[in-house]
């Protein structure tokens, strides 16, 4: 089960943008969700998490959220000491 709440600043949407809304779920953590439909097959670049030029996909392919994802990612110092 899942509840949402609106999202504050700083919190981002799995594809990289602002989030609008977050979703609160006790399976999967925080998720925020932009708004835009089908923004995960246009991700915001480099990613804001990984830094990886290129998009997270799936196994099979489809978009996928970066394995670092957190509601508010860490800032680009904080990043440099992670591969």
């Amino acid at each position: 089960m899942s509840n949402e709440r609106p999202a504050e600043a700083g919190e981002l949407c799995t594809c990289g943008r602002p989030a609008v809304v977050v979703y609160v779920n006790e399976e999967y953590g925080d998720v925020g969700y932009c708004g835009i439909e089908g923004a995960a097959f246009r991700p915001v670049l480099p990613c804001p998490w990984c830094g990886s030029s290129e998009a997270h996909k799936e196994p099979w392919g489809d978009p996928g959220r970066c394995p670092q994802y957190t509601l508010r990612p860490a800032a680009k110092e904080e990043r440099k000491g992670t591969t």
